[in-house]
């Protein structure tokens, strides 16, 4: 063989070898992460648990409070965190929750969503009801009228965060994320965790498009299923779920002191406005200002 064959062939073996490489790492299961159970226990409560904290240890010695206080991606994911996260996603759509929840994870889980925005307006205090009248939101049976007519393509539903803020989503070593705080998890419609991610949490247009556009390709088809045209139905939802419970949250002065709770409230104004442009889309009518 000939000097150049010798390295012709030798550079074939090499674009071979990492061809293969690149299908090993593409193939490859994300993993889940989340916090470490350490204990399991009752008490005159009930049940609980005991968690790690997931958040990477400094050295030894350049150990501090504030080093040890677990980073959230507050003002937005990166590139690569948002891919993490919408790997993440993938993975729980992969999770066998056929045991778990089954009355949110069949195929009514929209219209149960749906019946949960109205049961939720119908609780709310007298006068955080008349707030939101004079604001120009529906009461809960106007409300019921509105979103009776909606409905999303039938997905096969997995296992759901329920709640992916960025105060529940930790930021780890390089690009990698945790997801903390589960209390709300459910089974149903893996696309309705991604839209709720994306209007509880700060995302560039370009952002949200590249997480729309990798979460579409990452699952199976029976979950991704009619996807652009539900997104939408998904994101006035929990537009004017926000637009009520934030509400509810300045009327009577609770939990204020949570951080995703104040700067929501401070946001108020914004909410607001999203929430009466979701309902003119629905048909509603808006009243007068607050």
């Amino acid at each position: 063989m000939s000097p150049s064959a010798g390295s012709a062939a030798s550079t074939a073996s090499t674009a071979s070898w990492r061809r293969s490489t690149r299908r090993t790492r593409a193939e490859r299961p994300t993993p889940r992460r989340v916090p470490r159970v350490l204990a399991l226990g009752r008490d005159a409560e009930g049940s609980f648990s005991l968690h790690t904290y997931e958040g990477p240890l400094p050295a030894p010695a350049r150990v501090t409070p504030d080093r040890l206080t677990p980073r959230h991606p507050v003002n937005g994911l990166r590139v690569r965190e948002a891919d993490a996260l919408v790997d993440q996603l993938a993975a729980l759509s992969r999770v066998d929750c056929s045991h778990l929840e089954p009355a949110a994870g069949r195929p009514e889980f929209f219209a149960w969503l749906r019946a949960e925005l109205v049961r939720l307006v119908a609780s709310l205090p007298a006068p955080v009801l008349a707030r939101a009248t004079a604001s120009g939101l529906p009461g809960p049976a106007a409300l019921e009228e509105l979103l009776a007519p909606l409905t999303v393509t039938p997905r096969t539903p997995g296992l759901l965060h329920g709640d992916l803020n960025p105060w529940n989503i930790v930021r780890l070593t390089g690009d990698d994320l945790a997801l903390i705080d589960w209390e709300l998890a459910l089974t149903g419609d893996p696309l309705y965790e991604l839209v709720r991610h994306l209007h509880l949490a700060p995302a560039r247009p370009s952002l949200r498009s590249r997480m729309l556009d990798r979460w579409s390709r990452a699952l199976a088809p029976d979950r991704t299923a009619g996807w652009e045209r539900d997104a939408p139905v998904y994101a006035h939802l929990e537009r004017l779920r926000s637009a009520y419970l934030d509400l509810d949250r300045i009327v009577t002065g609770t939990a204020l002191d949570a951080p995703n709770v104040a700067r929501a409230v401070r946001r108020y104004g914004r909410t607001l406005a999203a929430a009466r442009v979701s309902l003119t889309a629905l048909g509603g009518a808006v009243g007068a200002a607050p």
